[in-house]
């Protein structure tokens, strides 16, 4: 049952997302058989160019057809959802129900799923449609792992304030509020243990928290002591943030369905008020070392600027 790296094949899902950035390269020359999944013609004519010697499908995860076929012959799948999509659930169940037919009928024998820190925050819908695949999943009888990263560290805007004269952080919600951020590269190196380790992790649930609670006003002071120049922040009013949310899931227009609108608005609330907090000591574990602090993150962002 081990991991044979010459004739598994291994799917992973959302491949042109932010989890899958830092996750491909360290699988890319391991794995002799990776199948890349993405949505769109631009997402699959881009890694195309980037991973030549991966295989890569465009399909729509919602329909039973498309998701057995991407799942035809793999043996490990990580399935990462689309972003505060309305069919999120739905769309989870679809691939755990290919799943169970690929596992009865053909070769797979690990399911491993992105899912979010806390899935029982039913105030926040992008958490409760997570908890209801995990449910799903549990109860489908397929050897799984759940791994629950939370809010990204790699987005905060470093690049962005570096290279302005008068840098200004625009808040989406209060500053003050404190999150424990995850940050992609101990992400990535999490997955790639889950991946190639496999039986090891068989119906585990993992938090995979890199830092203690941490504010987005510590991480401008921390920054700006870093770089020893002022950096202001800005509150955005409420629609203002909502639409910037949306835009980067539906693009300039801004048009999402009903369902991920009210998802983005409930997200902003949440988040001006109680934030997402964890401990990273289970992501340390994983991973084997220490994960990375808020601290580290800027200093290394700051050198691949000062670098490129």
């Amino acid at each position: 049952m081990s991991v044979d790296l010459e004739n598994d094949v291994l799917l992973l899902t959302c491949a042109s997302g932010k989890q899958c950035s830092r996750l491909i390269p360290l699988l890319y020359n391991q794995w002799k058989h990776l199948r890349l999944v993405v949505n769109t013609v631009s997402s699959e004519e881009s890694l195309k160019t980037q991973w030549p010697n991966a295989t890569v499908m465009r399909a729509d995860m919602a329909r039973i057809e498309d998701a057995r076929c991407l799942l035809s012959g793999v043996t490990t799948v990580l399935y990462i959802g689309p972003s505060a999509h309305c069919h999120e659930t739905e769309m989870g169940y679809t691939m755990i129900d290919a799943a169970r037919h690929e596992s009865q009928y053909g070769t797979l024998k690990h399911f491993i799923y992105s899912s979010v820190l806390h899935p029982q925050i039913r105030k926040l819908m992008n958490h409760d449609c997570k908890r209801y695949v995990e449910e799903y999943l549990i109860e489908s009888g397929l050897n799984y792992t759940i791994l629950q990263p939370s809010h990204i560290l790699d987005q905060f805007p470093v690049e962005q304030l570096l290279k302005s004269e008068d840098p200004v952080f625009p808040a989406s919600f209060d500053p003050q509020v404190a999150f424990s951020f995850t940050v992609l590269q101990d992400l990535a190196e999490a997955f790639t243990h889950i991946i190639n380790e496999r039986e090891k992790h068989y119906l585990a649930e993992y938090t995979a928290c890199s830092t203690a609670p941490i504010s987005y006003a510590d991480l401008v002071a921390m920054l700006s002591q870093e770089i020893d120049k002022p950096i202001r922040i800005i509150r955005k009013e409420f629609f203002e943030s909502a639409a910037q949310f949306q835009n980067m899931l539906a693009g300039k227009d801004g048009d999402v369905p009903p369902g991920t609108r009210d998802t983005i608005h409930r997200l902003l609330l949440y988040y001006n008020f109680y934030g997402i907090k964890g401990n990273p000591n289970v992501l340390g574990w994983l991973i084997g070392r220490t994960p990375t602090t808020a601290q580290e993150f800027l200093r290394q962002k700051i050198l691949e600027v000062h670098n490129s």
